[in-house]
């Protein structure tokens, strides 16, 4: 059994395997692989090694072939600069990819798949590789563990709690080509390369560190910060000492480091230069630090993306600083003051919640320091077995609760939009994913609302579609089945809807089908009477439960270059071969949000295809 604890980190990835087989299926459009932020990071390698194309021309080809025509999914990492267009995210993640992409991209040339880039292969690549670097990083989070003598029993432990207990798994399996399962890895690996170079004296331990730590800020400059953990892990040596500094000082090591860190550093300044004539470029345009605005507990504490509400084995964790502080009183205020200096400056960024799912999910590249805390609190409680024990099995309950709120992040049932204390609660206990959009009150700056609960005439199109076979509330629903597939709805002109050019329309209505696989939509239709100039649909089918009365909710942008006069026609559409589907108490809101680019894309709100 003493054996079988050093397989931990490869019984986890066993886990992560089985996981991403059963959530993630690339080959959908809604489940690409490279997707939100992952795009930007990508981008640089079809653009050098495929397009040639460092202005990212060929961004609309890949959106319009491979991921869904609503946009919703569309990243924009395009910013223009005074001497042309840069990439918003700096390039460490492709220096990490380019081998993957290779591979994809040969494999996909013999194989006859589509060599753009983005084509199944690809997208196969970049999960692998977030695989890859899942396991890279627990089996060092492992080695280190046992290298601040913790036995293989407690080290596989608290590496199965960082491995399945956090939103590392969401980042991994969802999320994949973001930087956070990759930063783990290389955070990970560059404490335990330092701590080795602070008790041994091997040059290759330095070279490592610096090789590391360079490549940690290419991929996510801010992530610099960790050097302030070397003296963390100097003094949490097992010898001390000053002989490390025979090796940093060494001039054929010096100069191997300062030249790995010249190489590395340069690659983005050649990037900015070859293509704006700038060396240095501020590549995040607006997105800035306000550091006299400052979100200290909200991003520890808040419902919206918390990291201790969403990753309670974190908070857990807080109480090992006791026994470091027994134990190393100067590795106590270091760590603690690399944590309060990290958590400081993380809460300055204007989106302090930084658009996270599944928790906050910038300290998933440090959960090596969630591992050595929780290694700290199982030596301070050795010897009280009954306090021991209690934390074991709470450990294991979060942990369980962890891969809950994972799979209500994977499904959606958690919305990506602002979470307040409602909304939270709302989704804790179920396990169907909910319609619902979520639309602050403060940014509405008018509405106007029509009910219509089926129980009279009101001059709405389709009335004829009302029956009393079944209600959700009074005597009479809307049905609309193969032969009458449009449902009660209403059509006007958008001319005296809005007072803001932000202009959203809200549907909401209670369904029910008899059938689990609903092909029914809900539609805004945009046009003449002779014409349709803008058709937006939302299906139904991932959210109606057959046989429940279901409260569904969507939202549209209207399109901002139709003209005023246009009519908007507000129905839903039953395709051939679908089943049945009631409707009642069809609510329909025409909102006028605030005309601020924020709000110009809330999560969850349809954009119009052009």
């Amino acid at each position: 059994m003493k054996h079988l604890y050093r397989y931990a980190p490869e019984f986890i990835l066993t886990c992560y395997i089985l996981i991403f087989i059963f959530f993630k299926h690339p080959a959908n459009s809604w489940e690409r692989v490279i997707n939100s932020d992952g795009k930007g990071y990508y981008a640089y390698l079809p653009a050098i090694f495929i397009y040639h194309d460092l202005d990212y021309k060929f961004i609309e080809y890949y959106e319009d072939k491979y991921y869904p025509p609503d946009k919703l999914v569309f990243k924009e990492f395009r910013i223009e600069t005074k001497g042309g267009i840069v990439n918003k995210c700096f390039p460490g993640l492709a220096i990490i990819w380019l081998p993957f992409f290779l591979i994809a991209h040969l494999l996909s040339y013999f194989l006859g798949f589509e060599t753009d880039g983005y084509s199944i292969l690809y997208q196969y690549a970049i999960a692998f590789s977030a695989l890859f670097f899942l396991w890279l990083g627990c089996r060092f989070l492992f080695n280190f563990l046992i290298r601040i003598n913790a036995t293989p029993k407690l080290a596989a432990f608290i590496t199965l709690l960082i491995g399945l207990g956090t939103n590392l798994i969401f980042y991994t399996i969802i999320e994949g080509s973001m930087t956070h399962v990759y930063s783990f890895a290389l955070v990970t690996l560059f404490l335990y390369s330092t701590f080795r170079l602070f008790n041994e004296e091997n040059g290759k331990w330095f070279l490592l560190s610096v090789f590391l730590f360079s490549l940690i800020v290419l991929i996510r400059p801010f992530n610099g910060l960790m050097i302030l953990l070397a003296p963390f892990l100097f003094y949490l040596s097992v010898s001390p000492g000053g002989s490390f500094l025979k090796i940093v000082l060494n001039i054929k090591n010096l100069l191997s480091g300062l030249a790995i860190m010249i190489i590395m550093f340069s690659i983005p300044l050649l990037l900015w230069y070859s293509h704006t004539g700038q060396w240095i470029v501020y590549s995040y345009g607006d997105e800035h630090f306000n550091f006299t605005d400052p979100h200290f507990f909200s991003i520890l504490f808040s419902y919206n993306r918390g990291w201790f509400v969403y990753t309670p084995i974190a908070f857990l964790s807080m109480a090992g600083f006791a026994g470091l502080f027994k134990e190393n009183r100067k590795s106590f205020f270091w760590l603690l003051g690399f944590l309060l200096i990290f958590t400081f400056i993380s809460s300055c960024w204007w989106m302090w919640y930084y658009a996270s799912k599944c928790g906050q999910r910038i300290f998933v590249d440090f959960l090596a320091l969630v591992g050595i805390l929780l290694l700290y609190l199982f030596r301070w409680i050795k010897e009280k077995n009954i306090l021991r024990n209690g934390m074991t099995l709470l450990l294991f309950l979060l942990l369980g609760l962890n891969l809950v709120q994972f799979y209500q992040h994977s499904r959606w049932i958690f919305p990506s939009v602002d979470i307040n204390r409602k909304i939270y609660w709302n989704a804790f206990f179920s396990l169907h994913p909910v319609a619902r959009v979520n639309i602050p009150d403060e940014i509405i700056i008018n509405r106007k609302t029509l009910f219509n609960d089926m129980e009279k005439n009101s001059g709405w199109m389709n009335e004829g579609t009302i029956s009393s076979a079944l209600a959700f509330s009074s005597n009479h629903s809307s049905l609309i089945t193969r032969s009458q597939p449009y449902s009660i709805g209403f059509a006007t002109k958008l001319d005296s809807l809005f007072t803001t050019k932000n202009k959203v329309i809200r549907i909401t209505a209670m369904v029910l089908s008899h059938g689990r696989n609903s092909g029914a939509s809900m539609v805004a239709d945009f046009g003449t009477p002779e014409k349709s100039l803008n058709y937006m649909a939302f299906f139904l089918e991932p959210f109606v439960r057959p046989g429940k009365w279901t409260k569904v909710e969507t939202a549209f942008y209207v399109p901002g270059d139709l003209p005023d006069h246009i009519n908007v026609k507000i129905y839903f559409f039953l395709p051939p071969g679908s089943v049945p589907l009631f409707i009642d108490d069809m609510t329909i809101d025409f909102l006028s949000l605030k005309d601020e680019k924020i709000y110009s894309r809330l999560d969850g709100v349809l954009v119009p295809v052009k």
